[in-house]
């Protein structure tokens, strides 16, 4: 039940609130004092970095939606291994899945996950460090946040190392900041403004796509979806072909996150198969949406040969996990394979695709449910465990 506290298997990081040995040797080698002739944040800056200061709810989602859930709502679930619901959990920095309690802890991806200060104060503080782009003193941060000056000196060292890495950290620390210096209450329209234009065009030509195809979508509905300008489309983009392929991209990348947590987790060689079957038949509308896309990709893979590399490459991530989730029961002596593992794994590559087109595209007794029970029984044999073993 929404807003319920939860026991779950996994464990908000025991480390919460305490700081490592190397940044307990850093706060005892602070300065003593700063060279305050910087000054790159004005006064009116910090004042509106502040406006939420104080409130943890509004933190929280703001890195709910910029880590995890861009609409507030649905994030690959660690438990599921795919898309689901998740609601709020009361007295802890936490989401849980609607449907089996995993949750996920928005701060353990941020720089400051081990710190018991407040999360508002740590959005201020990233605010105003990307403001000054990265020139704030540690007296002047810890004014504007009413701490002490070697607390203010070590939030701005995390800060300002996170900053300095390439890549998604860093855009991501970027998106918080913006979304959280808007003066209004950061609700939807407001996050997604966080999320770069590039983000919100792949995000938004999922759906459109998925849902019209391609020959029946214009750019301007894309830029509609996306709340920007058709202009704004062209500018990221030179077709709509390109606009088709980033988007597979994208819905690749989700499913991505949830096989390396399907891989990593400690669960018994039957429940990661069982898990693997839920990913591999499309059941919710994320992995539905995918394989429409992966159709009207294949459409266009003879005229654009970049688009076969990326297939292939995106088909070559897909066939590793599946191996790694079989290899691990081979090796705890769970399964018994009735063929050596590359070909066992290449089989099940093709009849899970198989089942998975003939459902999206709506084939007469290919449920989604009738779908997965057939893999499941064909895996199911293939593995040489007992009948039903694997049935949902």
């Amino acid at each position: 039940m929404a807003g319920s506290a939860r026991t779950s298997k996994y464990p908000e990081p025991l480390a919460e609130g305490m700081c490592s040995m190397q940044e307990q040797v850093a706060h005892a080698v602070a300065p003593p004092h700063d060279d305050e002739a910087a000054e790159p944040v004005r006064r009116g800056d910090e004042a509106a970095v502040l406006t939420h200061r104080g409130d943890e709810a509004a933190a929280l989602d703001v890195l709910w939606r910029v880590f995890y859930a861009p609409d507030g709502r649905t994030a690959v679930c660690p438990g599921c291994a795919e898309a689901r619901r998740f609601h709020r959990v009361s007295r802890r920095r936490a989401y849980a899945c609607d449907r089996c309690g995993a949750h996920i802890y928005p701060a353990a991806a941020t720089p400051f996950r081990r710190s018991a200060l407040p999360l508002a104060d740590w959005l201020s503080a990233t605010a105003i460090v990307v403001e000054s782009g990265g020139k704030v003193t540690p007296a002047r941060l810890a004014r504007a946040l009413g701490v002490g000056y070697r607390t203010g000196w070590r939030m701005r060292e995390r800060l300002t190392a996170a900053l300095r890495s390439d890549g998604d950290a860093r855009q991501r620390l970027e998106a918080c900041a913006h979304a959280w210096r808007r003066p209004e209450e950061p609700g939807d329209e407001a996050l997604v403004d966080a999320l770069s234009p590039e983000d919100r065009i792949r995000a938004a030509a999922c759906r459109v796509l998925a849902e019209r195809g391609l020959s029946s979508t214009r750019v301007a509905d894309i830029a509609r979806e996306a709340g920007l300008s058709s202009a704004a489309i062209h500018y990221y983009f030179k077709s709509k072909d390109e606009v088709l392929l980033s988007a597979l991209c994208w819905t690749g990348e989700q499913l991505h996150t949830g096989l390396r947590r399907l891989t990593d987790e400690p669960a018994d060689a039957v429940t990661r198969v069982r898990r693997l079957l839920d990913m591999s038949v499309p059941s919710d509308q994320a992995l539905h949406d995918e394989y429409l896309l992966w159709l009207e990709v294949w459409v266009r893979v003879r005229s654009h040969p970049d688009f076969l590399a990326e297939c292939m490459r995106m088909s070559r991530q897909w066939h590793e996990a599946v191996t790694t989730v079989i290899a691990r029961g081979i090796d705890e002596g769970v399964f018994r394979p009735v063929v050596p593992l590359a070909e066992l794994c290449d089989r099940y590559v093709a009849m899970a695709e198989s089942l998975a087109y003939r459902s999206a595209l709506g084939y007469e007794g290919f449920t989604p449910e009738r779908s997965r029970q057939i893999l499941a029984r064909f895996t199911a044999e293939q593995l040489q465990v007992a009948p039903g073993a694997l049935d949902g």
